[in-house]
């Protein structure tokens, strides 16, 4: 017979897994098996990166993406611009852009342009546009994004061990900030009718977070407050880290709450909050970034973290999600060189459907100005999630 002590103990367990709800959620066991070509994003013109997508009123998929273009750069604002040249334009040259699709895994089709860096010396968002996420809360659209300026004071350590080209690197690299539009309907997100933050809404306390803040996710929480998930640089540390902040508006100034990881084994970035309202709990998929094995059996795989409080966070029970590979149909399974800046899109029941991410098959840095097709190219892989 049960003795009175563990019957309250089943009793207590139970009501915490009622309350908070069963960390059960296994995206890879509901990714396809197979992708159509059509599930591929790409330009032949501009390297393609940062997917972000919502389904509209209009019943129609708008994916908010990073782009930039191919090839080199005019040195006539800076005699160092070379260091911008190809795929390392990102810092300087990408833009956020917009297309729409019919179906969430597309196929997607460019429309326009809808930010871009005017380098005006008097705005913190100056030059590269980068890292959108569209969100919508309440009756209005956010596009979380980061940007930077130039620190032409900014000093490196040890200077003397570094090239000159990295030192400059880091004048645009350490001013990274996030930032948000506002705006009534995708329509006039698009078309440029929005509300655009003067200062940023997330940057470097200099405290605890150094230098950089990029890679924003927001999500609301059950209490109403909104979180933010972004990645930062920690005095001493090495290794890419998380970090959480909240808010009471969407658009508002966030302030730092906690840190996620910041030990290497558990290192991460590009992170995708969302609340999970069903298993009440937060999740946020990640690109690892460690050969620990902890997250996941491969360096720069897709996983999933989860925390029930948005302040204390662990691996998930089914953290791998997938290997940097794809596979089309009809044919054998392609690795790749990357497989980061994951997106999830939610259905209306607020459940998975859909996994964008950007990819390359060889790596974008030794890409030739002329291959343009998207198996020598970056580009967007939309992975349609298989129900339960």
């Amino acid at each position: 017979m049960l003795n009175k002590a563990f019957l309250i103990f089943i009793i207590l367990s139970a009501s915490v897994i009622c309350s908070f709800g069963q960390d059960d959620l296994d995206l890879q066991k509901m990714m396809p098996s197979e992708i159509d070509s059509s599930d591929i994003f790409y330009s032949k013109d501009y390297y393609t990166w940062c997917s972000s997508v919502i389904k509209g009123d209009d019943g129609k998929f708008h994916m908010f993406y990073s782009r930039w273009p191919h090839g080199k750069h005019a040195l006539d604002d800076d005699s160092l611009n070379y260091i911008f040249d190809g795929f390392q334009g990102w810092l300087k040259y990408s833009e956020i852009a917009y297309a729409v699709a019919d179906k969430a895994e597309g196929p997607y089709h460019y429309v326009k342009t809808i930010l871009k860096g005017d380098g005006d010396a008097n705005r913190w968002d100056r030059f590269t546009m980068h890292n959108p996420q569209v969100r919508k809360f309440g009756d209005s659209y956010y596009l979380y994004y980061i940007s930077n300026s130039f620190d032409s004071a900014f000093a490196v350590a040890n200077s003397s061990s570094n090239t000159k080209e990295w030192n400059h690197w880091l004048k645009y690299n350490c001013t990274q900030k996030i930032g948000v539009l506002k705006a009534r309907t995708i329509t006039d997100l698009v078309n440029g009718k929005y509300e655009r933050s003067l200062q940023p809404i997330m940057e470097a306390d200099n405290v605890h977070t150094f230098e950089v803040t990029t890679n924003p996710s927001v999500t609301q929480g059950a209490n109403g407050k909104y979180y933010m998930m972004y990645k930062s640089r920690k005095p001493n540390v090495g290794n890419m880290t998380l970090w959480m902040a909240q808010s009471n508006t969407p658009d508002g100034i966030f302030k730092e709450i906690a840190e996620v990881f910041t030990t290497p084994e558990m290192a991460c970035e590009d992170p995708c909050l969302w609340y999970d309202k069903q298993r009440r709990r937060f999740y946020a998929l990640v690109k690892y970034y460690s050969n620990s094995g902890v997250l996941a059996p491969q360096f720069g795989a897709l996983a999933l973290i989860t925390s029930i409080d948005g302040m204390r966070w662990t691996k998930a029970m089914h953290s791998l999600v997938s290997l940097k590979e794809i596979q089309f149909k009809g044919q054998r399974r392609i690795d790749l060189a990357h497989l980061e800046r994951p997106f999830l899109l939610t259905g209306k029941n607020g459940q998975p459907q859909a996994i964008f991410a950007a990819a390359s098959i060889s790596e974008p840095g030794r890409m030739k100005a002329t291959e343009v097709e998207f198996t020598s190219n970056t580009f967007n892989v939309c992975f349609k999630l298989k129900s339960k």
